[in-house]
């Protein structure tokens, strides 16, 4: 996908917070999980963050989340790529 202007925004004060609004077109929903990067020459990135492993599955409790890291040998949620896994970000 290519790089595309949505609009020019202004930020307003919202609370304690700064708020821009986000247009229903840019492919992010309500609910989404973001990540805000500021970049070294002061522009502000805004990405969808990557789900958590466990918030993929079923609630279950604590007690069933450590059995399930047992039965595993390792904990998903810890592990890095080591190949090609992950192609884009």
């Amino acid at each position: 996908m290519k790089d595309q202007i949505l609009g020019n925004y202004t930020v307003r004060k919202s609370g304690n917070a700064n708020s821009v609004t986000i247009p229903s077109g840019s492919g992010f929903k309500r609910g989404d999980n973001v990540i805000l990067i500021l970049k070294s020459n002061g522009d502000l990135e805004i990405k969808k963050s990557k789900p958590n492993f466990w918030d993929s599955l079923p609630k279950i409790s604590e007690e069933e989340k450590k059995q399930e890291i047992e039965d595993l040998g390792y904990n998903p949620s810890e592990q890095t790529p080591v190949g090609k896994e992950r192609i884009e970000d």
